[in-house]
């Protein structure tokens, strides 16, 4: 089954399903190994911490973005 295939598949379902998909989707992005975590520790602007999230969720942002 492809990305996409899968995709279509939980638009079908409830909102529930799609949230818990969503938080171990985002739970498996968060232990992923990050080379580099510099911001860990500092107090970020809004727009620091923007880039942060983005940067580092890149392939799950566009996943949810299709």
């Amino acid at each position: 089954m492809s990305a996409t295939e899968i995709i279509k598949e939980i638009d079908r379902l409830p909102v529930e399903d799609q949230k818990e998909i969503f938080v171990f989707l985002t739970k498996k992005v968060i232990s992923a190994e990050v080379p580099s975590k510099r911001w860990l520790g500092k107090k970020l602007s809004f727009e620091e911490a923007c880039d942060v999230v983005f940067r580092e969720n890149r392939e799950l942002l566009s996943a949810l973005s299709k």
